[in-house]
């Protein structure tokens, strides 16, 4: 912002002002550098100008195109938008005795991985239980395996924290995503089951960071609504968040849908995209270490394809390639899944697809 503020500030800046209140000052008098008439316009003409630069600095704090944190929270809130804050992840935590077979602890049980730790919540079954993540964000998502207790449990040989999240949880909202979010609802007509209704009611569960609607023409039946979600990361959902969803739907208008729509909730199914490359390298270069660079690009690129776009395209892979290190002077073959061209994805309501990270091969161009 500091330079969106220096444009405009230009005109009341320290050397403007003082030269204006100079001109003032009859030409008779002395006002030169080191006058008592400069010397007392002179810390005045600062001050103002720090004046002037606090002012334009607040007016645009008061636009949501420009205003920052609290100050866009409070914009936000002017239309009924809030920032998302921080959830806490909702794991899979299985207990075993010495001999590996399923062993029953007590509720509260404290486990931790890494830098992240769980409190048993609730008994799923023998030695499954519900675990919520003690810190709240993203960082409750990531770790999986052997998890090691902070509580003395008499009798556990082992535990395991299962990789998928029962609920995965998503980071403070930052302030571009809020922006985005605020400019979508107000300029979008969310009424009476419309699909934007629909998408910020949904949206607004929590856990559900990506929706798609599929409206009555495209289900095949009057009053019929097809809705697709995502976790908070835009990945599959779990069973849990569907069920949870489609709960707040109701039925004959007692919840999100209104009298007369059937919902059906759904979440929807990866897709591996396996990638092969082939990049012809600066001579003298290290292919060492330019083949982790890649393969991070290429995982960069397939993770930024959005809930709802419908290809993969083979162009902006390879231009993915090309940019991520100065040492790649070219490429030679590149597929997705196979082929070297763009990888559609299936956006129906019994089968939408989600690009995931399958296998990325990098090799290099000799000869």
């Amino acid at each position: 912002m500091a330079d969106e503020i220096s444009g405009e500030y230009a005109a009341y800046e320290y050397e403007s002002l003082l030269k204006e209140m100079l001109d003032r000052v009859p030409d008779d008098l002395d006002k030169r550098e080191g006058s008592v008439i400069y010397n007392t316009l002179a810390p005045c003409a600062f001050l103002l100008a720090q004046q002037n630069y606090m002012l334009v600095y607040m007016i645009q704090l008061l636009f949501p195109d420009t205003a920052e944190e609290e100050w866009l929270d409070r914009v936000c809130a002017d239309f009924g938008v809030e920032r998302k804050a921080a959830t806490n992840a909702v794991r899979q935590i299985n207990t075993l005795d010495s001999s590996g077979a399923a062993l029953d602890v007590p509720l509260g049980s404290r486990f931790q991985i890494e830098n992240v730790s769980f409190g048993l919540t609730e008994k799923i079954s023998t030695g499954q239980y519900r675990a919520a993540c003690e810190q709240a964000g993203t960082d409750g998502n990531l770790y999986s395996g052997t998890i090691l207790p902070v509580d003395n449990i008499n009798g556990l040989g082992s535990a395991e924290l299962i990789a998928a999240p029962l609920t995965a949880a998503r980071d403070e909202e930052t302030d571009d995503d809020l922006r985005t979010r605020f400019y979508e609802t107000v300029r979008q007509s969310a009424f009476g089951g419309n699909i934007a209704d629909y998408e910020e009611k949904v949206l607004a569960i929590d856990g559900v960071g990506a929706v798609k609607v599929f409206p009555a023409h495209l289900m095949g039946a009057a009053g019929q609504v097809g809705i697709v979600i995502g976790d908070t990361q835009g990945n599959t959902a779990s069973d849990e968040l569907v069920q949870t969803v489609q709960s707040e739907m109701g039925t004959d208008g007692g919840g999100i849908a209104p009298i007369g729509h059937t919902v059906t909730v759904k979440t929807s199914t990866d897709l591996s995209v396996n990638v092969a490359a082939a990049v012809r390298i600066r001579t003298g270069s290290s292919f060492a270490t330019i083949q982790p660079v890649v393969v991070q690009a290429i995982t960069d690129y397939i993770n930024a394809v959005g809930f709802t776009d419908p290809t993969v395209f083979f162009a902006k892979l390879q231009a993915a390639i090309l940019d991520c290190h100065s040492d790649i002077v070219d490429i030679g073959t590149v597929t997705i899944n196979g082929d070297s061209k763009n990888l559609t994805l299936s956006k129906a309501f019994d089968s939408y697809q989600v690009p995931v990270v399958g296998t990325i091969t990098v090799t290099e161009v000799t000869g």
